[in-house]
This record gives structure tokens, C-alpha cells and sequence, in this order.
């Protein structure tokens, strides 16, 4: 049902630029002029149901090109948690972030969308794709018994890989990517998913970095100690990190720079102690200034966790250590590679472990240290100075 404006006011609702509570986003004062050179349609009404761990939000980013291809004239939005909303801040190819909240769901209920992309498979964002109103639903729904179930047949692989280990550990060969434009039967072109830390975050990371004594022509090695609790061991243990930072901070010219969260803040002091020369960045940055600061490095040495995802996302070479998780489903897109346990148990997604020694520690020093030295040598990769701009060309909009 379409509602016409009140009292015959000259406003054009459909523009993506009308706000209502304020002047419009280009500043046009007052009612719309009825020739408005700045008038721009919203077109394709498309809404993105993604929450999830914040890797994935960020990974589930590689969709933008491939739906600005197929609706060149369109509006995104994205619900995701407030996390989320902070970490696509200034993404180029979303027109509308919100939160996952009782205000946002209030007012994305009334609305109508052309597409909904729902990409989670647990029952708060799958209970909001059944309850929207949009001419089309994509990915998982939630049915009337509280079971999650795939909306389309596109999308029955992908629920497929939650429910069959043999299927997701031995079989899959497609990233994850692949796997989700399959769901919503996109083509996918191999874009890479990005982030775009603003020039006030890029300058506040360059100033740090001064701070912490490194020059220009330093080469920066950022060692990343944690990987989150869900699953049982996901990162080296500190005993490995502190060899590599060992053998990495004597080479002339070199820094290495533990990087992590509040969870990672005793662990990094700790490390910084035992390692004489290694910089600690640091563990409450925001996360777009985590991901500036971590644009600095040359290359990163990480679990299967957030911060590789934020590598991949600035082109930085990243060195990933897999033990209970599927490195099939990462894409490197040419920057990196995955050093994968040699223990015969995983991949496993285990929540408790009593294995000991357990799959990190089966991955040797000597490994990842050959793996920092091909992705800082000449020519081999070195990390962007800013964010890429996207590989698809941005909508002309009228």
C-alpha cells in the first residue's frame, strides 16, 4: 500500500536523498522543488538480514557488486548489530545501515522492499525476514514451529553445510562468497570484499604509529593473538607467538606489533614484556581505527578470526593459521595464504578441547615464518595505503 503525501506538499518520498525529520542529505531546503537536479530515485528497494559474528559481516560484503550489477539503480539497507553498523560505516555501496534493535524493526516492517537477502541462520534476523514485506525473500526463513529452513531452492546448499560435517570438512571447495551469491543466485565475479576506514581514522593510525617509533620504510609484521571463544582452539598459543616475534623483531628494519581486542589486552602486555621491541597497538581501538591500524602492517600473522577478515578486506597479506575451522571457505583473493594444521581430527568446530598437544600446536614456526618472508618480499605483495575503491562501477544516479 503506497501512502501519498498530506495536504498535496511537493515531496518526493521515493528520493534517496529525502530524510523528512531534517533537510535532505544534498541540503536542499524546505519541500522538494518540483525540478529537483538532484532527484534521485531509489529504484530497487534491497534489504540485507546479516548479524552474526563480525568476520562475517564483513566477509558477506563481497554481495554489494554483484547486486549494484544486476540493480545498478538501487538502495541498500543493512541490519546488523551495532558492531556491524560501526565496522560498514562509509561503505559506498550501502546506502542505509541500521541496527538490530526494537526501533529498527518497528519501522522496517511498515516499509516495502523489492529483496530481502537474509543471511543468518538463527531465529531473531530469520523471524524478521518472514515478518518484512518485500516482493522477494532470499536465504533462510523461519517457519511457524521456530525451525530455520532455506527460503529458495538456491539456498539449500548453503543451510546444507550447517547440518552435514562430511559435507562442509571434506567436500565444499567453494568459499564462502560463492557459497552465499549461490543462495540468492547472483553471479559471482570474484569481488573482494572491503572496508573503508575514513581520512580521520587512516591519520589518527599513521599518528600511533609514529608514536610507537615506526618509520615510513619500517616493515611491519602484525601478529594477531586472539580468534574469539566460540571455538576451542583457534589461535597459537603465546608460547608460539613469542618465538616468532623473537626470531621477526632482530631483523634490521623491522617491527612486529601485536594487534587484538580487550580479550587479547593481559596476553599482549604480557608478550610485549617477554619480547623486548615488540610494539603493543594497543587493544580498545574502535573498529574502524583497528582496521587502520592494521593497514599499516606488511603483512599479519592470524587465527580464523576477525582480524583476517579485516585483512583481506585492505588487500594486506595475511598469513592464517587453521586448526577446528575450514580454510576452504577463505578466499585470499591473491593476498595470503592458509597454513593448515596437520592433526588427522580436524577441521572439527569442537566448542571444548582436551587434546593435548591440540591442532594449533601441530603447526610449526618454521612454516610461518617461510610464509612471512614470501609475502614480504619484493614483489610479492605489500599492503595498499588506503582502501580500494570497488571493482564495479558505482551507479551514475540522476
Amino acid at each position: 500500500m503506497k501512502t501519498s503525501p498530506p495536504l498535496h506538499l511537493p515531496l518526493r518520498l521515493e528520493c534517496r536523498h529525502y530524510r523528512g525529520d531534517r533537510p535532505c542529505a544534498v541540503g536542499i531546503q524546505g519541500v522538494c522543488p518540483p525540478a529537483c537536479r538532484q532527484y534521485s530515485a531509489q529504484g530497487h528497494r534491497i534489504l540485507i538480514l546479516k548479524l552474526g559474528a563480525l568476520g562475517d559481516v564483513i566477509r558477506t560484503t563481497a554481495l554489494l557488486p554483484s547486486l549494484k550489477r544486476q540493480w545498478p539503480q538501487s538502495h541498500v539497507t543493512w541490519i546488523t548489530r551495532p558492531a556491524g553498523v560501526r565496522m560498514l560505516r562509509g561503505h559506498p555501496l550501502i546506502d542505509r545501515l541500521l541496527p538490530f534493535d526494537t526501533e529498527t524493526v518497528c519501522h522496517v516492517e511498515y516499509e516495502q522492499f523489492d529483496l530481502c537477502l537474509s543471511l543468518d541462520k538463527e531465529p531473531g534476523p530469520t523471524a524478521l525476514a518472514m515478518r518484512v514485506r518485500a516482493s522477494e525473500k532470499l536465504g533462510m526463513g523461519l517457519s511457524a514451529s521456530g525451525a530455520t529452513y532455506p527460503l529458495n531452492v538456491e539456498a539449500a546448499e548453503y543451510f546444507r553445510l550447517g547440518l552435514d560435517d562430511e559435507l562442509k570438512f571434506r567436500h565444499n571447495t567453494l568459499s564462502y562468497a560463492a557459497l552465499i551469491h549461490a543462495a540468492v543466485g547472483l553471479p559471482y565475479h570474484g569481488d573482494r570484499y572491503r572496508l573503508y576506514p575514513t581520512a580521520v581514522q587512516q591519520m589518527r593510525a599513521t599518528e600511533l604509529w609514529s608514536g610507537w617509533g615506526v618509520q615510513p620504510t619500517d616493515t611491519v609484521i602484525g601478529l594477531n593473538t586472539g580468534a574469539g571463544q566460540v571455538f576451542a582452539n583457534k589461535t597459537w598459543s603465546p608460547d608460539q607467538f613469542a618465538a616468532l616475534a623473537r626470531h621477526l623483531v632482530v631483523r634490521p628494519g623491522w617491527k612486529v606489533a601485536l594487534l587484538g581486542g580487550p580479550e587479547e589486552r593481559v596476553l599482549n602486555h604480557v608478550l610485549a614484556e617477554r619480547c623486548i621491541g615488540v610494539i603493543d597497538t594497543g587493544t580498545e581501538h574502535g573498529e574502524l581505527e583497528f582496521a587502520a591500524v592494521l593497514q599499516r602492517c606488511q603483512a599479519i600473522v592470524t587465527g580464523d578470526t576477525m582480524a583476517m577478515h579485516v585483512a583481506i578486506a585492505l588487500a594486506v597479506p595475511c598469513i592464517a593459521l587453521f586448526g577446528p575451522t575450514c580454510a576452504q571457505e577463505i578466499d585470499f583473493f591473491g593476498r595470503g595464504e592458509a597454513i593448515i594444521t596437520s592433526a588427522p581430527c580436524a577441521p572439527c568446530y569442537r566448542r571444548t578441547c582436551d587434546i593435548s598437544p591440540h591442532c594449533m600446536d601441530r603447526i610449526e614456526l618454521e612454516r610461518v615464518l617461510n610464509a612471512v618472508e614470501r609475502w614480504t618480499s619484493p614483489g610479492t605483495a605489500s599492503s595498499s595505503s588506503s582502501p580500494a575503491t570497488p571493482t564495479c562501477v558505482l551507479p551514475v544516479l540522476a
